[in-house]
């Protein structure tokens, strides 16, 4: 499966690899040991000390060793609740989508349906990973385009004729920057220019996948669904689930479990090395559009 094949890649490449002078606010050997755990966190947390961003290609390979797993568990919990026998293909557009575990998600769901995936972000440093992605995915057509920044990319341009949207990590990303009201006007943005030209032929599957956590955007979900009725547009199913007990999310049912799908695959030296996750955590919208 593509998962693991990647992984292992970027398991390969981290351990044979050095830091060297890049961009971090600090330098490495004095402050953070080399250690992409704490660059990471850094990030995640908002706390900015190290970096702002994933602009370190050595740091993105340990990213895809620590996430991949999780972040595609939690893709496979959404599309587990989902019947989605009435789709004629998957055409996914996938936001700020870092190493594409939706599209190893839709591969372990081993659809009937042909799968074309398009994946767009504004880091430069995905380049190797989205190479290894785009030679090594079987299951269907995939493309990446590094040079856009999702965020103001779509107030002028349009995409047509995807029927599946998936945003993953992201809302709580910008919320940090634009709050509510910025995520508002992206949210019509979205309606207005990809929502609104999904296919004639088939209904749109949106999933939000985000941190649970407080001051990250779970309330600003909602605002997706006003924004795409404005457009003239029916939401025909919506579910908002989450995987914690002490959670975030209002009105969202919890999942029955959080284990990892792949928890049992994961080497030990994985759990050692690269922290992986074994549980899910995270906060759902799905919506199905037509």
């Amino acid at each position: 499966m593509l998962i693991d094949e990647l992984v292992s890649f970027c398991d390969e490449e981290y351990q044979n690899s050095e830091c060297f002078p890049c961009s971090a606010k600090v330098m490495c050997e004095r402050e953070c040991g080399y250690n992409c755990k704490d660059c990471l966190d850094d990030i995640h947390f908002h706390h900015h000390t190290y970096r702002d961003e994933y602009n370190c290609e050595r740091l993105l390979d340990y990213y895809i060793c620590r996430y991949s797993y999780k972040y595609c568990s939690e893709m496979i919990y959404a599309l587990r609740q989902l019947d989605l026998a009435q789709y004629p293909y998957f055409h996914i557009l996938s936001l700020g989508c870092g190493g594409a575990p939706d599209l190893m998600a839709f591969e372990y769901m081993d659809y009937e349906q042909q799968i074309s995936y398009y994946g767009v972000d504004k880091n430069p440093y995905w380049e190797k990973i989205h190479d290894y992605i785009e030679v090594n995915f079987n299951g269907g057509r995939t493309r990446f385009d590094r040079d856009i920044n999702v965020l103001t990319y779509f107030e002028e341009n349009e995409i047509r004729g995807c029927n599946v949207i998936v945003i993953q990590y992201l809302i709580s990303f910008f919320y940090d920057t634009v709050g509510r009201n910025g995520l508002r006007r992206w949210f019509s943005y979205l309606a207005e220019n990809i929502v609104r030209n999904k296919p004639d032929n088939s209904p749109l599957l949106i999933i939000i996948n985000d941190a649970d956590s407080i001051n990250t955007g779970r309330d600003a979900f909602p605002l997706f669904v006003e924004e795409i009725e404005r457009v003239g547009l029916s939401i025909s199913y919506e579910r908002r689930r989450r995987f914690k007990d002490h959670n975030y999310y209002a009105g969202s049912l919890r999942y029955g479990n959080n284990q990892n799908v792949f928890e049992r695959e994961i080497p030990d030296r994985f759990v050692y090395d690269y922290c992986v996750a074994k549980y899910c955590e995270s906060a759902q919208l799905i919506l199905e559009v037509i």
